[in-house]
């Protein structure tokens, strides 16, 4: 392997919990993407750049960016005395809950893993970039960067971790209202910590059940039994207090006819989905953020789709 082998990795945004799949389900986004590029260099450490439009601030240590613990493990179990240098080109704007690092990791995994000539099963990838989440939030989650790796619809579940993706259904609108709230750069952590130690027995059938009605839907191409699924019992009451109006917002999307509407990760985002044969989405959007302005809280919004896998876009 030459030391100036490089390869160039696209990875979208996501969104993920859907509602009842807290930290297990993610949907792949088609509106953003960041591209990772890596090169391999003869000194054994880890440099990162960034650059785009949404690189200002943006770690470059790499213990602290969350392409830098994926690379790092990456080398070390490729046994081979070489370091990467890393271009982090931020194309997601971060701090939406729409998986911005998540994205990241995912691209520097898929990317490490070719350059390295890994041949890392889905599985061990996605547990690998997780440990880019963990850099960035303190949690090695996984919903997120499963879907930016995978694509589609993905699960992420178990010890020993499993991950499933499936295709969305091409009828399948989801849109995104982003209300512009100050919340504190640890948003992500704060919000983890908002959970309770211990939940009713209650909390988690209703959990259980409707987590599979979201599986099964996305299986069938359900838009409709995907949607009774997207109501959380366990995470969204205790993070709902952060994003006011989200009730009523929520509330009026479902009046409109959207299909589910839940917290995106740990927001402040709001996605509806909604089928486009039979709604207009960008009139469920415009509900929402007229009832966000009821509260005196000013929002914008995309209609997007679901997206493919992170995929390598340059090697050389």
């Amino acid at each position: 392997m030459s030391p100036d082998k490089a390869v160039r990795v696209e990875a979208h945004c996501s969104t993920a919990n859907l509602g009842a799949g807290f930290d297990v389900f993610g949907l792949a986004l088609a509106k953003y993407a960041d591209r990772v590029q890596v090169r391999t260099t003869s000194t054994p450490i880890v440099r990162i750049r960034t650059v785009g439009p949404y690189s200002r601030g943006l770690p470059a240590s790499p213990n602290k960016n969350s392409a830098g613990p994926p690379a790092r493990a990456l080398l070390d179990r490729s046994q081979l005395n070489k370091g990467v240098e890393i271009t982090v080109e931020k194309n997601i704007p971060p701090g939406l809950g729409l998986g911005s690092s998540g994205a990241t990791a995912a691209a520097c995994a898929k990317a490490m893993n070719y350059l390295l000539s890994l041949y890392l099963s889905d599985d061990e990838l996605v547990k690998i970039a997780s440990l880019g989440e963990a850099a960035s939030s303190g949690s090695a989650h996984t919903d997120n960067v499963s879907a930016s790796l995978l694509g589609g619809f993905a699960i992420a579940y178990g010890d020993p971790l499993r991950t499933v993706s499936i295709r969305a259904p091409a009828k399948l609108s989801v849109v995104v209202v982003s209300p512009k709230i100050r919340l504190p750069k640890n948003k992500t952590s704060l919000a983890r910590r908002l959970l309770p130690k211990r939940i009713e027995v209650r909390e988690a059938v209703l959990n259980i059940g409707r987590a599979s009605a979201i599986a099964l839907g996305f299986a069938r191409g359900n838009i409709e039994l995907i949607g009774t699924g997207m109501e959380d019992a366990i995470a969204e009451p205790h993070r709902e207090k952060l994003f006011p109006g989200y009730k009523m917002v929520r509330k009026a999307a479902l009046a409109a006819h959207a299909s589910g509407v839940a917290i995106s990760g740990a927001g402040p985002s709001v996605v509806a989905f909604v089928d486009k044969t039979k709604q207009d989405p960008k009139k469920i959007a415009r509900v929402m953020v007229k009832e966000f302005s009821k509260n005196k809280i000013e929002s914008t919004f995309f209609v997007t789709s679901p997206a493919a896998g992170a995929r390598i876009i340059r090697s050389n």
